[in-house]
């Protein structure tokens, strides 16, 4: 699995550097700030989290099932 490597600017104006997963695309801004932008509860970012990286991580089907289970316990606790 390759890696990805974004240089971001801290508070300091200092360039980091943030390695992570190729499934990980953050080009078009993160899944974290969609989720913050879109009001999502931790199950529904969880979920769209999986669908969006499952075909990249390379385990579609244990991924969408680990999806089908997140929304089924949302259902469940949500009454």
């Amino acid at each position: 699995m390759g890696l990805l490597k974004t240089k971001i600017m801290t508070y300091l104006d200092e360039a980091i550097e943030i390695v992570t997963p190729k499934h990980y695309n953050n080009d078009k801004g993160s899944i974290y700030l969609f989720s913050k932008n879109n009001e999502l509860n931790a199950w529904e970012f969880d979920a769209i989290k999986r669908i969006v990286r499952c075909r990249k991580k390379g385990n579609f089907k244990e991924d969408i099932e680990k999806t089908i289970n997140v929304l089924r316990l949302y259902l469940k606790e949500i009454g």
